[in-house]
């Protein structure tokens, strides 16, 4: 989750708490082997960081290439 996204829906110790929650889901996904439960549930954290990221990132790409023209 960038940093840019989360400030605008939280604050800073929430993004602080996201933050930390991402960085042990990492954890846990290079401690346990992939059919681990804990791993299972680290990496659909992650993913849903990263989906974020990528959406983010996506609608700001979208939003840089519009090039209007005319009146609206």
């Amino acid at each position: 989750m960038t940093t840019q996204v989360a400030h605008r829906a939280f604050g800073p110790k929430q993004v602080e708490q996201l933050r930390e929650i991402y960085e042990r889901a990492r954890a846990v996904t290079a401690r346990y082997p992939e059919s681990h439960v804990a791993n299972k549930a680290a990496r659909k954290l992650i993913d849903a960081f990263e989906a974020a990221t990528r959406s983010e990132e996506t609608s700001q790409r979208w939003l840089n290439e519009i090039d209007p023209q005319g009146n609206a």
